[in-house]
């Protein structure tokens, strides 16, 4: 048992080196001219070592996404957000992948979006390993939340949907270079919460304004 759980940790380390150097070699020279071999050679590792942890470039690129999402959700405990109030709740729903696509990460997703656009193997994989774990982690949130606060959540995975859509469409726009959206980055969750419950409602020194209009 316990040699098998060193070596289930010396796995787990030889597959975030890789990773890390696939991070480091798709950034210098872009995904397409990139090679598995300039990926092992960043590793310091043989070519054939690459393959027995992902079985292509793609592989590569759902890893560093997977791994990305991982580090954000550690230390979260969905548990945690029964308590919220529904504007709080919405927030931290969604906090959470916003979080992890900001700052360092978000090139990496660039370069996912960019692929997954002419790539349907790698459309699949995404929808099948990441958008589909996040949206079923979404209903149980919601359902969870729903339930702690008496509500019945009627027609809950559209709900989740769009709010998934929301994020999928906040982090195409930056993709397509919006400033005023990475300058904010980290204020989106809360202003997205706000605007949901409350609508666009004037600041309040318009409402002062208008009343002395």
């Amino acid at each position: 048992m316990v040699k098998d759980a060193v070596q289930e940790g010396l796995a787990a380390a030889r597959r975030t080196q890789i990773l890390e150097a696939a991070a480091t070699v798709f950034a210098e020279k872009g995904f397409h001219p990139a090679t598995i071999r300039d990926v092992a050679r960043a590793a310091g590792v043989a070519d054939g070592t690459i393959y027995n942890y992902f079985e292509n470039k793609p592989a590569l690129l759902l890893g560093l996404f997977e791994s990305m999402s991982t580090r954000a959700q550690q230390n979260i405990d969905p548990a945690s957000f029964t308590g919220l109030r529904q504007r709080d709740f919405i927030a931290a729903y969604l906090a959470h992948p916003l979080r992890a696509l900001g700052a360092d990460n978000f090139e990496w997703f660039r370069v996912i979006v960019s692929e997954m656009m002419v790539n349907p193997e790698l459309r699949g994989r995404f929808s099948a390993q990441v958008l589909g774990p996040m949206l079923v982690g979404g209903e149980a949130a919601f359902e969870r939340w729903a339930g702690h606060n008496g509500d019945s959540a009627p027609r809950l995975k559209l709900r989740v949907r769009l709010m998934s859509s929301l994020i999928l469409g906040l982090l195409l726009q930056r993709v397509l270079g919006d400033e005023t959206l990475e300058a904010h980055w980290a204020e989106l969750p809360g202003m997205l919460a706000d605007l949901l419950m409350e609508g666009f409602r004037p600041e309040h020194g318009q409402d002062q304004t208008r009343e002395q209009a």
